[in-house]
């Protein structure tokens, strides 16, 4: 993958903007991680990354590890003590608490010395940030390069900082949530509880037992309420990054058994930020749910349209389609697209938009790896210019 270049700030703080988003989209720590992970190679080069937390008991956790070099899988990593690894880079980072930037020539000289023993290969530069919240050391964050020792200049590291004050209030969030699911198993045993003197006392308390039965009907009704809600947007009412990713992964684990095709059109709006500096948010709002109704006209009723953050949008096939046909359809959601726009105050504006595709051509596939080379289509078709489509037909999984 191509290093991004941070130079526009509002490149970066779209990127923030994103992974405070998935804080309301992901249902465990690793998928949150893993937006993240989508997240940072957005920002700068993140193909190896991962994440190492302190448990009660004083163990090692790795929820999240992706290395491009060397093969350890996350489960691997599991119910490891700090005395296991204490000679290793990660452990020597952690004792430190505080930010570690080493390249290749720094810790060949620490493995001389003898302070440290490298498990693997040795990276050209690492990045160590500590992760903290409430004066709580949780951990830390790594990102490291094995191409060269300068990939990540000085404010690329300010950003990962950053980064990684925003991963430990995540952390800090999924814990209060593990309290609320205990508070609620508490609550299921004492309804239990409560329908056993129910079923013993049923004359007297007919009108409880009612006045229950309702609040349990409001309860079921709210629950698919906010099932509906944590599976779609709210501006546009499109699905999001998490019903997509459901689906992705669903049909990922049917490509296991059978053969079958599926494309992923990601779309990423051209000239929509000076519509918003021009004419606000509102304004905004407006052009974003018009071109959701206009992608949703132009494919099929069951066919997926999401919004996924920001202004950009995944439309998701899931039956065959010839080459030719894909191409008119991806020419068809740019003309849509480009079609003037009234705003409320009665002005024209007009934007288009860039895509980028990919297939698993009846391969099997994963949902992540699936997503990321539609990404990275979309950054080959932003770099031809405006109103661009590019095909990733080499790329099968």
């Amino acid at each position: 993958m191509a290093k991004v270049s941070i130079t526009e700030d509002s490149s970066v703080l779209g990127s923030m903007t994103d992974i405070v988003a998935c804080l309301n989209t992901s249902d465990s720590i690793q998928r949150f991680l893993l937006d993240i992970h989508c997240i940072l190679q957005k920002v700068t080069y993140a193909d190896n990354f991962y994440v190492v937390l302190f448990k009660n008991n004083g163990e090692l956790s790795f929820p999240y590890f992706h290395d491009v070099k060397d093969d350890i899988r996350a489960e691997d990593l599991e119910d490891i003590k700090f005395e296991q690894i204490q000679k290793t880079l990660t452990a020597y980072a952690i004792e430190k608490k505080t930010i570690c930037n080493f390249t290749d020539a720094e810790i060949n000289k620490l493995i001389e010395s003898g302070t440290l023993q490298v498990l693997g290969t040795v990276p050209k530069q690492w990045l160590c940030f500590p992760l903290k919240n409430r004066n709580h050391f949780l951990g830390a964050f790594i990102i490291q390069s094995y191409r060269r020792n300068d990939e990540y200049s000085g404010v690329i590291v300010d950003v990962l900082y950053t980064i990684s004050h925003v991963i430990s209030s995540a952390l800090d969030a999924f814990n209060n949530q593990q309290v609320l699911l205990e508070a609620n198993q508490t609550l299921q045993d004492y309804q239990a509880e409560l329908e056993h003197h129910v079923s013993e006392r049923t004359k007297e308390l007919q009108q409880s037992l009612e006045d229950l039965q309702n609040e349990v009907a409001k309860s079921e009704k709210l629950q698919q309420q906010l099932e509906y809600e944590s599976l779609h947007d709210n501006l546009t009412n499109l699905a999001n990054r998490k019903y997509l990713f459901k689906e992705l992964s669903r049909l990922a684990l049917k490509s296991e058994r059978s053969a079958f095709e599926v494309y992923v059109l990601y779309l990423d709006m051209d000239d929509f930020k000076p519509i918003n500096d021009e004419f606000g948010h509102k304004s905004g709002d407006l052009v974003l749910r018009t071109v959701a109704e206009r992608l949703t006209n132009e494919v099929r009723g069951y066919d997926l349209v999401a919004r996924i953050g920001g202004d950009e949008f995944v439309v998701f096939i899931m039956d065959p389609l010839h080459f030719g046909v894909l191409e008119q359809l991806c020419h068809r959601l740019l003309k849509s697209i480009q079609e003037p726009i009234q705003l409320e105050d009665g002005q024209i504006v007009k934007c288009g938009c860039s895509i980028g595709v990919a297939g698993n051509y009846t391969q099997q596939f994963s949902a992540e790896n699936l997503l990321h080379q539609a990404d990275q289509s979309l950054y080959a078709a932003k770099n031809k210019g405006k109103n661009q489509i590019h095909f990733a037909m080499s790329e099968q999984q």
